[in-house]
This record gives C-alpha cells, structure tokens and sequence, in this order.
C-alpha cells in the first residue's frame, strides 16, 4: 500500500469516527504524543536473506587463507536477531465510554528503524480505570493490529542488525527493495500503563505504558518477525467529549 493510499485510507477513517463521535456522546476521540524505546525480535534467517550475496563476495579475498565459514561472517559482523530503536510519533485512540471496545489508529516510527514511519491500526477490547478517587488511572488493552506498511522493514533491519563498524560501511551501498518479504503483517498487540489526569477540566493526561507485540503473520509470507516489546511516556489529550 502506498503513502498517498495510506494516508486517504485513515484520513477517511478519522473523518467517519469524529462525525459519529460528534453524534453519540459515548464516543470519544484522544490524540496522542508519544515517545520512548522499544526492542526489535526480528529472528531472521539471514543465510536465506540477499545478505548472502555481500558473504559471497567478502569470502572471495579469503580463498587462499583455508576460507571463511557463514560463522565466521556473523561474528564477525556481529549478525543479530534482535535489536533496540527509539520510538516516537501520534495516534489517535477512539474508544466507547460504556463498552470496554477500542480503536487505535498509529503513525509511529518504525521498530525497525527510527528514521522511517509505520502506520497501523489497532481493534480490540481495553480501558482506563480509575479505582480510586483521585488523578491517577491504569490501563489495560489488548487486540489485533494491522499494520499497513513499515517503511524502515526491510534492509534497514539487517543494516541495524550489525554492529557498528560493519554498519557505518553496510548502508553505504546496502539497500534492496523488500530484502525481508512484505512490509505489513498482523501482530497480537498488548499494552499496559499509568496515567494521570491534568488541567481541571480532566481533558488530557501524561503516562507511561509498557506494550508488547507479537507478529501473528504466516511465515511462507514472511520468514522474519515484527514482534517487539518496549515503553512509552505519552501526553494525551480529548478531541471529541470527556474521557478521562
């Protein structure tokens, strides 16, 4: 799916909720700014990636010394099946104030690279709750996340799956289209946290919420995984009605 299809899809999406939001006065709509870190369990096979080819290429300059063995290039070049990037980006969270059914629409930076964007979306079943009588909530969600398109899946995730030395001089010239088969997938998504409302109109809060997400995806589609875990520190505020 391309950007200009991506964005038309959601836009379209964000538009039909806040005209029913606007409607229903148990529906809401939350805006949210994120950041925070999360970490990567690619697992890939990479003797079954084009990454072969660059140890095809190094092993010819060790013909005459007993030769090099694929051991020998992942130690090498620190070959990894899991890795940390920093996270960042919006979502906006739409959710029903008497049902505990949730959506949550996502343009975040990739897990696999904090330079590129993914977009994603999210349905399933969670909420907020407030047990006591003050500012603070807990938060629990859980549902299935599609994800359109990770536009840092791919030969950024075997770049980063280096170590640095031979990273600096790998994404010099590294860069097939879709090393790692398909950019989107169906993940298992899992979130938890804590927040508090602010401002005395209990319209926004600030939290940190942990999440862990496993790719649900067929693997004759895509041998590599997109499941990854981390935290978030958020600032969140409502759009449409009351929600804290």
């Amino acid at each position: 799916m391309t950007m200009k299809k991506t964005v038309t899809l959601l836009l379209g999406l964000w538009l039909s909720l806040q005209a029913a939001a606007q409607k229903n006065e148990n529906i809401f709509i939350r805006l949210g700014v994120n950041a925070g870190g999360s970490m990567l369990f690619h697992n890939t096979h990479f003797y079954a990636t084009n990454l072969q080819e660059v140890y095809k290429f190094v092993s010819i300059s060790h013909k005459d010394k007993g030769g090099y063995s694929w051991e020998e290039f992942e130690k090498d070049y620190g070959l990894r099946s899991r890795y940390a990037q920093p996270r960042y980006g919006l979502n906006a969270y739409f959710a029903h104030r008497l049902f505990p059914v949730f959506g949550n629409v996502e343009f975040m930076s990739s897990p696999s690279s904090y330079q590129k964007m993914s977009v994603a979306l999210t349905l399933g079943l969670g909420k907020d709750f407030r047990p006591f009588d003050s500012d603070y909530f807990f938060s629990a969600h859980g549902g299935f996340k599609r994800v359109f398109r990770d536009w840092g899946w791919g030969a950024e995730t075997i770049t980063y799956s280096t170590n640095a030395e031979a990273r600096q001089y790998l994404k010099t010239f590294y860069n097939p289209d879709y090393p790692l088969g398909v950019q989107s997938g169906n993940l298992l998504a899992l979130r938890v946290g804590v927040g508090r409302v602010v401002g005395p109109a209990e319209r926004a809060a600030i939290g940190l919420e942990g999440f862990y997400e496993v790719d649900l995806t067929n693997e004759t589609v895509r041998q590599a995984r997109m499941t990854n875990a981390g935290v978030n520190v958020y600032f969140r505020f409502d759009l449409v009605h009351t929600s804290f």
